[in-house]
């Protein structure tokens, strides 16, 4: 890969777009629209290799009238840290992101509410610079 937002950006991609089984052995539905691949992604209840790090590598979501705030409530430093939220609609398509410095205080980003969202489903992600890629769902 060429740069670290490259890098990102296929990551979320194929999270996001993957459905069925491409590997052997499980499958992990995050909710009945998408299914990925067993230890490439993760969730609350799917925890795979990581499991105990849920609690703070699961993103958090907290809606108002006007954005969707999403936390992960990490620690952030130089060794380990949040890299990066994304939000995604039910088909994969770019809602926003956020990409982080190891610097940065806390995890969280702020995106608008978008047009015509309400009673959809959306994903976020959060991706961890040592704990990979973590998923959760949302409806507005």
């Amino acid at each position: 890969m060429t740069s670290r937002r490259a890098f990102m950006t296929m990551s979320v991609a194929a999270a996001a777009a993957v459905t069925g089984t491409l590997l052997t052995g499980r499958t992990v539905s995050a909710d009945d629209e998408l299914e990925f691949p067993y230890n490439v992604a993760f969730t609350q209840k799917h925890q795979g290799h990581w499991e105990g790090k849920a609690g703070t590598h699961v993103p958090k979501v907290e809606i108002t009238d006007t954005e969707i705030i999403v936390t992960t409530p990490h620690p952030m430093s130089e060794k380990h840290y949040i890299v990066r939220h994304t939000i995604v609609d039910s088909k994969g398509t770019p809602i926003g992101e956020h990409t982080f410095a190891p610097t940065d205080k806390t995890a969280v980003s702020k995106y608008p509410l978008p047009a015509n969202s309400s009673g959809k489903k959306f994903y976020v992600t959060s991706f961890c610079n040592l704990h990979d890629l973590w998923i959760g769902k949302f409806k507005i």
